[in-house]
Formats: structure tokens, sequence, C-alpha cells
């Protein structure tokens, strides 16, 4: 599997909003061009939570981007004193 794209504030408006109009998952995974899944997920965290909002993370943020790690790098290599 790779990776999976978030759904935009307005695809999950659309979403919650077709549903609400009495489309079918699959006519509305079609209309915002997403998974049935994703639709299905974002009809059940509306009507668990009463949001669109996406759920907070789980997991410790990175200390270093990719770009200060290269760096970091190349400055030991450099440097071999430090």
């Amino acid at each position: 599997m790779g990776a999976k794209k978030e759904l935009t504030i307005a695809q999950r408006n659309t979403i919650c909003l077709l549903q609400q109009h009495g489309k079918k998952y699959r006519d509305i995974a079609n209309i915002v061009n997403c998974s049935l899944t994703a639709v299905s997920d974002t009809i059940k965290r509306f009507k668990e939570t009463g949001s669109i909002d996406s759920r907070p993370r789980s997991g410790r943020p990175r200390l270093f981007t990719h770009q200060k790690c290269r760096r970091l790098k190349r400055l030991v290599t450099l440097n071999g004193k430090i």
C-alpha cells in the first residue's frame, strides 16, 4: 500500500453535505474522486464527533528535518573534530 493523502476540508464538507442529501456512498466517492473507504470513514467520524476535522496524529515529532539532518552529516564529515 502506498501513502494515503488526507482529504481536503472542501472534500470532507462535500462528503457530509451529499450524505445529508441522501446520496449513496459510491456516488459520493465518484463525485469527490476518492475511495469508498475515505467516504465511509469521513461520515463515521462526523457522526461520532460532530466535526469534519481530522484526528490528532500519534507519535513524537521528528527532531530534525531531512535538510537539517543532511547539513549535520555534512558538518560532521567535513570537520572531523567537534
